[in-house]
């Protein structure tokens, strides 16, 4: 991998996972505040994480085997807000009736 190479791979991977961070980060915000608005931003950013994603794995020299890694992160990045968001209500609907 030449240093140009690893340069663009690293700015990549780092955009990766800023936009999946801030999937998340907007999609609490959006069920907290219950704006549909920020709802349909979350699954944007969702969307340019996908792209960035394709992008890794068709124009980087990664190994396959990191190349699997990102496709397994970004269903884990799609399926980990809901799942969290799902656990935080049950849990606090728990305590306010307990």
């Amino acid at each position: 991998m030449s240093g140009l190479s690893l340069l663009e791979t690293g700015l990549l991977l780092g955009l990766y996972v800023a936009l999946g961070g801030s999937y998340g980060l907007v999609y609490a915000i959006a069920h907290l505040k219950g704006a549909s608005i920020l709802h349909g931003m979350s699954f944007i950013l969702y969307a340019l994480h996908g792209l960035v994603a394709i992008a890794i794995i068709v124009g980087t020299p990664l190994q396959v085997g990191w190349k699997g890694l990102v496709v397994v992160s970004s269903a884990a990045f799609l399926a980990i807000p809901p799942i969290t968001w799902r656990f935080l209500r049950v849990t606090h609907e728990t305590e306010a009736q307990g």
